[in-house]
């Protein structure tokens, strides 16, 4: 999923800044994704709960299919 993010030239801190925009336009804060939340799905393979996914999805611009494919999900 680093690579994913990388491609699109994103760092951390703009995912959590664009998470934090969808979590108060949602107003639910669950849509949050921190830094060190990113660095254990990217580093350490944990899954992101389905708000972050969901959060995850429209930074990247992707379906959440494409990030269920991460986790061979289909």
């Amino acid at each position: 999923m680093r690579d994913l993010r990388e491609g699109l030239g994103l760092t951390m801190r703009d995912v959590l800044g664009a998470s934090k925009q969808i979590a108060r336009s949602l107003r639910n804060a669950n849509y949050v994704v921190l830094p060190s939340r990113l660095s254990d799905i990217e580093d350490k393979g944990k899954t992101p709960n389905l708000y972050r996914l969901h959060a995850l999805s429209l930074v990247y611009d992707c379906r959440v299919e494409k990030l269920l494919n991460f986790y061979s999900i289909k």
